[in-house]
C-alpha cells in the first residue's frame, strides 16, 4: 500500500539556515577577537548577537537619529497645532491602552470559565453520580449562551483567504496547517514581523516626543518566530514624568490597534481594490478569476489557472445574472462575487440551497451497486468504489418529503452535463419533456417508461461533504464549460485562490493582489491580537509597566 509521509524539506531547511547563521557568528567572533580594535557595542552601526543556538538578535543605531529628527521637527516651535495633535494622539492611547487591558482580563477570565467548564464537565461524566455539588452542565450553558455570538461577517473584497473558525470558545490558538492553511505561513511570519515592528516604532516615536534618548533599534528571530525591540535610555527614562512614561509604554499597543483600524476601513472600503484597479489590474465582471490551486487538491490540473468562475451550480456569483428563471440570484449569498463564493463554500448550505431545479433521469440508468447510498459522518459520499456513481434523491423531496423507495444511483457527470430543457421541478416535467422529445422522433412512450422519469439531484445528507457544480471560462474562449466536484466544500475554499482582479498585462503576477490582501488580513487580526495581549499586566509586557505607573501616579 502506498503511504504518503510528510516532506522533510522544511526541516532541512530549517537546520541548515540556523547552522550557517551560527558559523556565520562564530566567523565574526573570531575575526574580531583577533583584530587589533574592537568598538565598543554602542559605538557600532550594527551589531549581530547569537544568544543561543536558535536566538539571533540584530540591531543597530542607524535610525535613532532619524525618529529624533522627526519627532522635533513637529516640535510646537515650528508647527504647535500639529505638535498638540500627535500629543493628544498618544494621551489617546493611554487610555485605549487602559481599556485594551480591562478587556483582555475580561477575554482571559471568559475563556478560563469555559476551559473550567468543559473540564468540569470531563470530571463529572467520569464521576459517580452526585458526586459533585455543583453541576457544571448548568454552567456550561450559561457560557455557551454569553459566548454564542455568531462573528459579523467580514467577506474578503479581493479574495477568499479569511477564516471563519467554527469553534465557539473565545481564544483560538493560531497554528499554521492546524488551524491555519498551511499556505499561508509566509503571510503568518510576515504578518507577525510587521505587527512587532509597528509595536516597537511606536515606543521609539513616543519616547523622542518625550526626548527619552533611544539607544537601539532591533529586531530578532527565535526558532522561526520573527520580533522587534527598541532599548531606550534607562536613566532618561526614570527622570521623565508620569505621563510621559505612561505615553511611551502604552504607544505599541496604541500603534497596533490603531494599524488595525486603517486597515479595516482600508479593506471594507473598498480603497486596496480601487487601489489596485488604478496600478495595472482591472475587475473581473463576471465572476472570480483563478489565481492558484494547492498541488494536492483534487481540481489541480483540472481546473485551469486563470479561468474565471461565473456559476457555483445555480447561483451566480455576479449579482447581475441572466434574466433565465434557473439561476439564483439572492442576495442572501452577498453583494459581490467575492462574498457569494465565500458564502456558498463556507456556510452550511446542501445542494437544495443552491440549486433551483432538479435534473432529468430515467430508472433505467440506475447503476445502484448496493453502496452508492450508505452514507454516514465518516463516508458522506457514500461507500462505493467507483468515484463516478453516486446516489441521488428526488428533486421535489427537498421540499415535500416524498421519498424514493429504493436507493438510485447514476452517473454523477452523465446527469449533471444535462442543461435546457432537461432541468425540472417534478418527475412529471421529465414525463412530459421525454413525450415531447418521443413524438418529435415519431417513437412515442409507454406508460411504464413514462412512470421510469425521475426528476433527481445529488444526495447531500451531510453539510461537510456535497456535489457542486462549477461552470467556468478559459480566456481564450467563450464557451462555458462545467467540473463537477464531490468533496468538502471548505476544502474546496482553501485550496483554490480567487481574486476579483486580473492584470491588464502578462508581466504582472494574478495572485499579487489576493497575495497582500491576505497578508493585510493576517497583519489586522494580530494587531488586535498584539493590542490586547501586550496590554495584560503580566512579567514582561507592556501591561505590567503601564499598572506599576498608574498605582505610582495615584
Amino acid at each position: 500500500m502506498d503511504r504518503s509521509y510528510p516532506s522533510l524539506l522544511p526541516v532541512l531547511l530549517f537546520v541548515a539556515v540556523w547552522a550557517l547563521a551560527n558559523i556565520a557568528c562564530a566567523l565574526v567572533r573570531c575575526i574580531r577577537r583577533r583584530s587589533k580594535r574592537q568598538p565598543p557595542a554602542s559605538e557600532e552601526t550594527w551589531t549581530a548577537e547569537l544568544v543561543s543556538p536558535l536566538h539571533l538578535r540584530v540591531s543597530t543605531t542607524a535610525f535613532n537619529d532619524i525618529i529624533s529628527a522627526a519627532a522635533s521637527l513637529c516640535s510646537s516651535e515650528h508647527w504647535p497645532r500639529v505638535a498638540w495633535l500627535i500629543d493628544a494622539f498618544y494621551s489617546t492611547g493611554v487610555y485605549a491602552a487602559i481599556a485594551s487591558m480591562v478587556l483582555c482580563v475580561g477575554v482571559l477570565a471568559v475563556a478560563a470559565l469555559q476551559i473550567g467548564a468543559a473540564m468540569g464537565a470531563k470530571i463529572g461524566l467520569m464521576l459517580p453520580k452526585g458526586a459533585l455539588i455543583l453541576n457544571v452542565s448548568v454552567l456550561d450553558q450559561l457560557l455557551t449562551k454569553v459566548s454564542d455570538m455568531e462573528p459579523s461577517e467580514q467577506h474578503s473584497q479581493l479574495s477568499r483567504r479569511q477564516h471563519h473558525p467554527e469553534s465557539q470558545h473565545v481564544l483560538q490558538p493560531v497554528i499554521p496547517g492546524v488551524t491555519l492553511p498551511a499556505g499561508h505561513l509566509w503571510h503568518y511570519l510576515a504578518a507577525l514581523a510587521i505587527c512587532a515592528v509597528v509595536h516597537e516604532l511606536g515606543h521609539a516615536f513616543a519616547a523622542a516626543r518625550s526626548r527619552i534618548t533611544i539607544q537601539r533599534l532591533g529586531v530578532f528571530v527565535m526558532g522561526i518566530y520573527p520580533g522587534a525591540f527598541v532599548e531606550l535610555c534607562q536613566a532618561k527614562l526614570d527622570q521623565a514624568s508620569v505621563a510621559n512614561r505612561l505615553r511611551v509604554s502604552c504607544a505599541g499597543v496604541w500603534h497596533n490597534a490603531v494599524t488595525a483600524v486603517c486597515i479595516w476601513l482600508l479593506i471594507r472600503s473598498g480603497g486596496l481594490g480601487a487601489l489596485f484597479a488604478n496600478s495595472g489590474w482591472s475587475r473581473v465582471s463576471n465572476g472570480v478569476a483563478v489565481v492558484d490551486i494547492a498541488s494536492h487538491s483534487p481540481l489541480y490540473g483540472q481546473l485551469p489557472l486563470h479561468s474565471t468562475i461565473h456559476r457555483i451550480d445555480d447561483v451566480c456569483l455576479q449579482p447581475q445574472c441572466s434574466n433565465d428563471s434557473i439561476f439564483i440570484n439572492d442576495s442572501q449569498f452577498g453583494s459581490s462575487a467575492i462574498a457569494r463564493w465565500t458564502s456558498i463554500l463556507t456556510a452550511t448550505y446542501s445542494n437544495r440551497n443552491t440549486t433551483s431545479a432538479g435534473f432529468c433521469a430515467s430508472l433505467a440508468e440506475n447503476a445502484d451497486d448496493g453502496l452508492c447510498c450508505e452514507m454516514s459522518p465518516r463516508f458522506p459520499l457514500g461507500e462505493s468504489p467507483d468515484l463516478e456513481l453516486f446516489c441521488f434523491e428526488r428533486f421535489q423531496q427537498a421540499y415535500s418529503g416524498a421519498q424514493l423507495t429504493s436507493p438510485v444511483c447514476f452517473d454523477l457527470r452523465v446527469v449533471l452535463q444535462r442543461t435546457g430543457t432537461d432541468r425540472c421541478q417534478s418527475d412529471h416535467d421529465c414525463s412530459i419533456i421525454e413525450s415531447t422529445r418521443s413524438s418529435l422522433l415519431q417513437q412515442p412512450l409507454n406508460g411504464r417508461q413514462k412512470q421510469d422519469r425521475l426528476c433527481v439531484i445529488p444526495k447531500s445528507p451531510h453539510a461537510d461533504s456535497r456535489v457542486l457544480r462549477l461552470y467556468y471560462r478559459i480566456p481564450e474562449s467563450a464557451s462555458e464549460k462545467l467540473l463537477v466536484y464531490a468533496g468538502s466544500p471548505a476544502s474546496l475554499w482553501l485550496d483554490v485562490q480567487v481574486s476579483s482582479l486580473v492584470p491588464r498585462v502578462e508581466w504582472l503576477p494574478y495572485s499579487l493582489p489576493s497575495w497582500i490582501e491576505t497578508l493585510l488580513q493576517y497583519v489586522l487580526s494580530f494587531s488586535l491580537a498584539f493590542c490586547l495581549l501586550n496590554a495584560l499586566p503580566a512579567w514582561h509586557l507592556d501591561g505590567e509597566h503601564v499598572l506599576k505607573l498608574l498605582f505610582a501616579a495615584s
